[in-house]
C-alpha cells in the first residue's frame, strides 16, 4: 500500500502522492507524463495534481503500474475498475501491474483469433485475471528473457498456455514448454514469431506479431527524452557488441509498433524505422559501451 507518512517532499500539494520506497523504474512517468516527474535522485513525485477526468484516469493507471505500490490517492484508496487490461493499439493492450521482480518491466496481451498471447509476465491479479478471463485466456506465454518472468508460472498454470523463452535463459522459467535455440527465428503461431536477440542477456528474444507489432522486452526502447530508439549501456550483461548486430538484423523487420519491456513505447512508421535503426547498430559500435552510458538522458534510471 501507498505510505502516506513516506510521500516524498516534492509532492504538489492534493490528494495523490508518491512515497520515497519508488525504485526509479520509470513505469508510472510512462503513463502520466507532466504529471509525475523526476526528483534529483531518479524518484518520481506528483508535479501536479489532475485537473480533468482523463488526468485522473492517467494517474490510476500509473498507481496500477508501480512496482511497489508507491502511488496513492488520500481520498480515494480503491482503484477504479477497468484501469487495465488498457488499449494500446487494435488487438493490444497494457496489463499493468508491473512486478518488482520484473523491476518494473511492462508486460502485454495480444488479442488473436487463434489465440491469446502475453507477452513477458504482470503480477498475478485475479481482478486482472478475470477480465482476460473475458478476453479469451492465454494460449502462448512470450517470455522475452530471464528478468522478465514474474509470475508467467501462474498465468500459465491458469490457462494451460504453452511458454515460451530462450534456450540459454531457459533456467528463469523451468516450466516453459518451449525454446528457442538462439539461432534462428522460430514459428509460434500463425503471424507471429520469436526473432534471437542476444545483447542484455544471451537468451534474449524479440517478438514480432504480423508484421506490425515489434515486442522487444529489455532490447529497444523510445527514448522520449532524445526522441530517438535507443538502448540500455548499462543493462546490457551479455554483449554489447551482439547487441549492436541485434539492431542491424531487426533494422529490415516491418514494425509499425514497438513496445518495450522497460522504456516508452513507440508508434513509428516505414521511414523512421529504416532511418534510425539503420544508424543504431553503426553508431553503438563507434562511440562504445562505455561513452554511450555517459550520454545525456541515457535510459538507464529504470534499475
Amino acid at each position: 500500500m501507498p505510505r502516506v507518512d513516506q510521500a516524498n517532499s516534492h509532492n504538489a500539494p492534493g490528494p495523490w502522492f508518491v512515497d520515497t520506497r519508488c525504485i526509479r523504474c520509470d513505469a508510472a512517468r510512462h503513463w502520466a507524463p507532466g504529471l509525475i516527474e523526476m526528483d534529483a535522485d531518479g524518484r518520481s513525485f506528483v508535479a501536479r495534481q489532475p485537473i480533468n477526468e482523463d488526468q485522473e484516469a492517467a494517474l490510476w493507471r500509473a498507481a496500477a503500474a508501480c512496482p511497489t505500490k508507491s502511488i496513492g490517492n488520500r481520498e480515494h484508496r480503491r482503484e477504479p475498475e477497468g484501469v487495465f487490461p488498457y488499449p494500446m493499439e487494435v488487438g493490444v493492450y497494457a496489463l499493468g501491474n508491473n512486478a518488482l521482480s520484473s523491476f518494473g518491466g511492462h508486460s502485454y496481451l495480444v488479442v488473436r483469433p487463434d489465440g491469446n498471447l502475453m507477452i513477458d509476465s504482470p503480477r498475478f491479479s485475479r481482478p486482472l485475471a478475470s477480465s482476460i478471463d473475458r478476453m479469451g485466456g492465454i494460449a502462448h506465454l512470450l517470455l522475452s528473457h530471464r528478468d522478465d518472468v514474474a509470475d508467467a508460472d501462474r498465468w500459465a498454470e491458469r490457462y494451460g498456455a504453452r511458454v515460451w523463452i530462450g534456450e540459454a535463459d531457459a533456467d528463469a522459467a523451468p516450466y516453459a514448454t518451449d525454446l528457442l535455440d538462439g539461432s534462428t527465428v522460430a514459428f509460434i503461431a500463425s503471424g507471429v514469431s520469436g526473432i534471437p536477440a542476444p545483447g542484455h542477456t544471451k537468451g534474449h528474444v524479440l517478438y514480432h506479431v504480423d508484421d506490425r507489432c515489434l515486442f522487444t522486452g529489455d532490447t529497444l526502447l523510445w527514448n522520449h527524452r532524445r526522441g530517438e530508439f535507443d538502448v540500455t549501456p548499462v543493462q546490457t550483461w551479455y554483449s554489447w557488441s551482439a547487441l549492436a548486430d541485434t539492431m542491424d538484423r531487426i533494422a529490415s523487420l516491418q514494425v509499425e509498433w514497438v513496445f518495450p519491456g522497460h522504456g516508452m513505447w513507440r508508434h513509428t512508421n516505414a521511414q523512421e524505422w529504416t532511418r534510425l535503426m539503420s544508424a543504431l547498430g553503426p553508431a553503438m559500435r563507434r562511440v562504445g559501451r562505455s561513452a554511450w552510458a555517459r550520454r545525456p538522458n541515457t535510459p538507464y534510471d529504470w534499475y
